[in-house]
């Protein structure tokens, strides 16, 4: 095998979780008066990155800072069951690591939280959707200084994989993913198996385009 390691993206590559951050966004927009854009609308145009969206839309920072906090408490008290994980997800994880390969996440979310006193954080959702055990490393927005495209996150995880650029694959839908994985050395892989978000109309210079997990297996094994 050409890689010894894996390092997954999160939303809109492992998991569905876009109807409800759409949903918690929007409810977040509404009780702030803010018609326009929709809730959909402006996490599609946010590019995965709804905190810095947040920061361009409104005038002053304070009140940016306000809504996001609002969206991550929507958010993260949802109700179980509004994300689920894509088709073919799981059976590329358990043969990716039946052949010996380690696997990690870097993502734009918190790693593990509190919330109104509840456990949340992107481990959490890997629990919800039975794969958590299958990672060896989990990189947070906690954990870095400089989130996606900088290579901060991914360099931590190659770190405490123990495995170099040369042998990993970063694999991601979004443009951010892509930089950061070219930024550290890695090789990149588009997944394009997701939603429909406007980068994955573009050319996002990643190594390869893979639109289905099986066909990412194939690649790596």
């Amino acid at each position: 095998m050409k890689y010894k390691a894996v390092i997954f993206d999160l939303d809109d590559t492992l998991l569905n979780t876009f109807d409800a951050r759409v949903q918690s966004l929007q409810q977040v927009l509404t009780a702030a008066n803010i018609a326009y854009p929709s809730g959909e609308m402006f996490l599609k145009n946010s590019r995965g990155d709804i905190r810095k969206a947040l920061m361009q839309h409104q005038a002053t920072k304070e009140t940016a800072l306000d809504l996001l906090e609002n969206f991550r408490r929507a958010y993260w008290t949802k109700k179980v069951g509004l994300i689920s994980i894509y088709p073919g997800v799981k059976p590329m994880l358990e043969r990716l690591c039946s052949h010996g390969l380690k696997l990690g996440i870097v993502t734009q979310k918190l790693r593990e939280f509190q919330v109104i006193g509840c456990r949340a954080g992107a481990i959490t959702e890997l629990e919800e959707t039975g794969v958590a055990n299958m990672f060896s490393v989990v990189v947070g927005f906690e954990d870095v200084d400089q989130p996606k495209p900088n290579p901060q996150g991914v360099n931590i995880a190659l770190s405490r994989l123990g495995v170099s650029p040369d042998d990993t694959l970063v694999v991601g839908d979004n443009i951010a993913d892509i930089e950061a994985g070219r930024a550290s050395g890695c090789n990149t892989c588009h997944a394009t198996w997701g939603i429909s978000l406007e980068d994955k109309q573009k050319d996002l210079q990643a190594d390869f385009i893979m639109d289905t997990p099986e066909l990412l297996c194939r690649l790596i094994l």
